[in-house]
């Protein structure tokens, strides 16, 4: 799985919930890393914040999904009104959490989405 926010303090208190969930975990700290990364390596799932340094989080989960259509993203923001919300699923997004979000719900959406089970919706 990938995880990718600009903030380092998010990214390591994510990665180390999502590794005691028995999760592999890498990161990225901008939009070009993360494009970098998911050429190299085939992820099951990516977790992606909107607002990113350099290219936006929509631009980001745009040209992922021309790379590998089957990577499942679920997006992450302080900042996702209706019209971000609208603007992910209309590019794939598997589902939308809102910062901050329950680590617990965050979880399960990924252990669902890892799973293979339907939509995750926007919660």
């Amino acid at each position: 799985m990938l995880v990718v926010d600009n903030d380092k303090d998010f990214c390591q208190v994510i990665s180390d919930v999502l590794k005691q969930a028995g999760i592999k975990v890498n990161i990225a700290y901008n939009g070009e890393s993360a494009l970098a990364k998911v050429k190299k390596h085939r992820y099951d799932l990516m977790l992606l914040d909107y607002k990113l340094p350099g290219i936006s989080g929509l631009t980001v989960l745009e040209k992922i999904h021309q790379i590998r259509p089957s990577l499942k993203t679920i997006m992450i923001s302080t900042f996702g009104d209706a019209s971000t919300r609208a603007r992910a699923k209309e590019l794939g997004a598997y589902a939308f959490l809102d910062k901050p979000f329950n680590i617990d719900k965050m979880v399960k959406v990924v252990k669902k989405a890892l799973n293979g089970n339907g939509k995750g919706g926007n919660g």
